[in-house]
């Protein structure tokens, strides 16, 4: 079997240390504290998902059945996860993106996407996004952008995809005002308060629920910490990642994600897909979104 070689850049800045894998979905391929894992590193497969984080552009999770409807035309974009029957998290992850610019402890990379054959059926506009990744004593800070280069309105979204090794009682805290209930089919449903259970306004063990929802109302803010090891992990998002997604599998899985992510999935499916985060650009236009990853040690005792 063949396998590809996918070229590690590397940042560091006293204590930290990152890598960056543009050929593999300009993904995280790992972010260490020392020698400890903050993400969930890369196992140095061809699979993105096996990454540490990998960004989300155009758009964030789930389109059902790949159908929707934009400027009075139909369009249905192809499966782009097995046979998953949605498409899955845009395209930015299944491309290989361009290093415009590396140093010690920055780089920035592009992607162009033409929507030409059958790449219009992973997205019919045309756009170049582009990321920053730039590493301080402080953390890891993450810039993420997208401009629309065709001749219409296009619906857009952003975010991220970090994953976390669920090693010990990971704990994981956020505070949020509601959280939309998912079908079999991992679509929203209904928009509903918080269970008991899915409270995690004080930090809680992060495995004792199988989550796969999206929560919104949530401060921006939020932690995950490692109680073996006294280590601790801030995200912090920028305006306009109005909605988080959380995933935890049940075992056998080694990880739990934790997803800031600009809009609701399967938003441009509702009727007012703007209020549930999804933005409109106009021909030209761009949307950026910020998150920084922000470790500490010691007990992270609430998300703020």
């Amino acid at each position: 079997m063949n396998h590809t070689v996918h070229p590690l850049l590397k940042l560091t800045c006293g204590a930290l240390s990152a890598g960056v894998l543009p050929s593999l979905g300009g993904a995280l391929g790992y972010l260490r504290l020392g020698r400890f894992e903050l993400l969930r590193p890369w196992d140095g497969s061809d699979s993105v998902r096996r990454s540490a984080c990998y960004p989300l552009v155009p758009y964030s999770n789930r389109i059902a059945h790949g159908r929707f409807s934009a400027n009075g035309q139909a369009q249905q974009l192809r499966g782009n996860f097995g046979d998953h029957p949605h498409p899955l998290h845009g395209l930015g992850w299944q491309r290989a993106w361009q290093v415009d610019g590396h140093s010690p402890q920055s780089c920035r990379l592009s992607l162009r996407h033409t929507a030409c054959g059958i790449d219009a059926e992973d997205w019919p506009w045309d756009f170049v996004a582009w990321q920053s990744l730039v590493l301080s004593e402080e953390g890891l800070y993450l810039h993420l952008g997208l401009t629309n280069l065709g001749e219409q309105p296009m619906p857009a979204g952003l975010g991220w995809h970090p994953y976390f090794e669920r090693q010990g009682e990971l704990q994981l805290g956020f505070s949020a005002a509601q959280v939309w209930q998912a079908g079999p089919d991992g679509l929203p449903l209904k928009r509903t308060a918080l269970p008991e259970a899915w409270d995690f306004s004080q930090p809680r063990a992060a495995g004792a629920v199988g989550l796969d929802n999206c929560f919104e109302g949530w401060d921006a803010r939020a932690s995950l910490y490692w109680p073996d090891a006294q280590v601790g992990l801030r995200l912090q998002a920028g305006p306009g990642l109005g909605h988080l997604v959380v995933f935890t599998p049940p075992a056998p899985a080694d990880f739990i994600a934790v997803e800031p992510v600009s809009h609701l999935n399967n938003a441009i499916n509702f009727p007012e897909p703007t209020a549930h985060g999804l933005v409109w650009l106009a021909p030209g236009a761009s949307i950026e979104r910020e998150l920084r990853l922000l470790p500490a040690s010691g007990n992270l005792e609430n998300p703020a």
